[in-house]
């Protein structure tokens, strides 16, 4: 976790103020009301556009200031901690932009920076109606023509649709699938329309609707990259794009836990603060368990998108689906500290954190639910653990990786990448060290070696057995514990004090254990419970958000 990346993070946070200050930018008492007529918060994007965050959405050789995944992942992290909705708006632009970025030409680089930078909007037209997740079933057609394509075809469920000014759609053009980039403005006005809005649970302020074109022309130079290559484009951009969805889910998960602690501290129940209460503090703590991992978690996943991009197509997946499960948990929590005062829609922070439940339930299933990323994973998993894998590709640096001390390598769009090809090393449930803490790192290898006994037994056939996909859930829970040992071994002298010991370490084994169905040793780590809350505390005290990652100097606007 560099601490140089985090500065404009700081900035970010004093330019949008403290949302529990109904005279910040982005006060939660407005957020709610927004989200309660399902109205976009327009202010809210203002102030993060006057900031300049459409800059990090573009690379540094086209004119932006993106330059590693930590860093956006944190500024996504921001925006989600006052409306997740926000933080979906500008990572569907960035989706739309990441094919243009690694393969587009210098035209289609140029017009959707020029975009981008001006504080406009992008979208990723994937999805149909009728094909869901199979990318394959796409219907929607580009047919060749003298001057370049002809559009046509629905899709629908697409974030920005109406706002986005251009969009990167998938179709079929004659056997094969393909991107296009699509101006909008250049369209003819009768040639396509935009599908009305889609009622959702959560995010209920975000531009979610579709397009339809009926014969829209669009000029040979729309192609995106070689032709018949759109889904292993989207895949590629995909693994950024879930990884970065991980910032939502901490986003929301930062919001609930600090509105918990602030009524703890508030209510008074039975005579004395509700803090006082064993119930209650046991909550906090099982939330800040929870948040802490899933940072370990996604921050390590962002780093290894320049740091190892061989095996972020794994790593991608895996904190797709373990950040926001946890995140969830830390929310349910959080919830259960308001007690009845959680189903009020006004009260504590204006019913914000039952906003934060519904947005995050969302947040889950953007590209790609748990079901499809645990299918993902328990494909590569078949290569990761093969008995003699021939080459196992270059050796990831994993005291790099997660040194404070190591920034993480400039992304370069058209040279770095996920790899496509099989996964075969992850060093991280294969090799790792940790804190030896009563006994439950051998609990946790012990695991990782049955599971690779048990993944090697498998039979395989078209895709694969049932078996695989709750093998592939425990793989995540042992890269998660992974995760928060290496964290801590590398990352303890530049924590809060109440986390340098490693207690915090061994609360999140514990629970990641019980996930795996095996008893954690004694003592039990919940002696830790007074340090977490303490610190959960004191951080909210200091109108700070519950994170490992101490406050950076400031950098300069945007």
């Amino acid at each position: 976790m560099s601490r140089a990346v985090y500065r404009s993070s700081t900035a970010l946070e004093a330019a949008l103020g403290d949302p529990f200050d109904p005279a910040a930018p982005v006060p939660y008492r407005r957020v709610v009301a927004l989200d309660e007529r399902e109205q976009r918060p327009e202010e809210a994007f203002e102030a993060a556009g006057r900031w300049g965050f459409a800059r990090h959405l573009i690379p540094q050789g086209d004119g932006g200031r993106l330059a590693c995944f930590e860093e956006l992942l944190g500024l996504l992290r921001v925006l989600a901690r006052r409306d997740p909705v926000l933080a979906v708006g500008h990572g569907a632009s960035l989706f739309a932009a990441l094919p243009v970025w690694m393969w587009g030409n210098a035209a289609q680089r140029a017009l959707v920076a020029e975009r981008l930078a001006a504080g406009e909007f992008g979208a990723v037209a994937i999805s149909e109606a009728g094909a869901g997740s199979d990318l394959f079933a796409t219907t929607t057609a580009a047919t060749r023509t003298p001057a370049g394509f002809r559009l046509n075809g629905e899709k629908w469920l697409i974030s920005n649709a109406t706002r986005g000014t251009f969009c990167t759609v998938l179709a079929r053009s004659g056997r094969h699938l393909g991107l296009f980039l699509v101006d909008k403005r250049a369209l003819p006005a009768d040639r396509f329309r935009h599908l009305p809005k889609v009622p959702t649970l959560g995010l209920r302020g975000n531009d979610l609707s579709g397009i339809a074109f009926d014969g829209c022309e669009v000029p040979a130079g729309a192609q995106v990259g070689e032709a018949g290559r759109g889904v292993e484009m989207l895949l590629s951009a995909s693994s950024y794009v879930r990884v970065l969805a991980c910032g939502i889910a901490l986003g929301a998960a930062d919001g609930a836990v600090r509105i918990a602690v602030a009524w703890a501290r508030e209510r008074r129940l039975y005579g004395r603060e509700l803090l006082a209460l064993p119930a209650v503090r046991e909550r906090l703590s099982a939330a800040c368990t929870d948040l802490l991992t899933a940072e370990c978690v996604a921050v390590s996943a962002a780093r290894a998108l320049t740091f190892g991009a061989d095996r972020a197509r794994l790593w991608s997946s895996v904190a797709k689906y373990v950040v926001p499960l946890l995140c969830e948990r830390a929310v349910r929590n959080a919830a259960r500290v308001l007690g009845a005062r959680f189903y009020l829609r006004e009260g504590a922070a204006s019913g914000m954190l039952q906003k934060f439940a519904r947005d995050l339930a969302a947040t889950g299933i953007v590209d790609g639910t748990s079901m499809v990323q645990l299918h993902l994973i328990a494909s590569a998993l078949r290569s990761v653990t093969a008995p003699h894998p021939g080459n196992r590709g270059t050796a990831l640096d994993l005291e790099g990786l997660f040194s404070p001390a190591t920034p993480a390598p400039l992304w370069h769009p058209r040279r770095t990448g996920p790899a496509l090809g099989p996964v075969v090393r992850d060093e991280i449930t294969q090799e790792w060290h940790g804190p030896c803490l009563d006994g439950r790192f051998a609990l946790l290898d012990a695991e990782r070696t049955g599971l690779i006994r048990h993944i090697r037994a498998l039979t395989w056939t078209d895709g694969p057995p049932r078996a695989a996909f709750a093998l592939a859930r425990r793989h995540c829970l042992l890269h998660a514990a992974a995760a928060c040992g290496h964290t801590w071994v590398h990352h303890r002298r530049l924590l809060d004090r109440e986390l340098a010991a490693p207690h915090w370490p061994a609360a999140c084994w514990d629970r990641l254990l019980a996930m795996l169905g095996r008893t954690p040793p004694g003592p039990s780590a919940a002696a830790c419970e007074d340090d977490l809350v303490h610190w959960l505390v004191r951080t909210c005290d200091e109108h700070r958000w519950p994170s490992l990652i101490p406050p950076q100097p400031p950098a300069s606007k945007g």
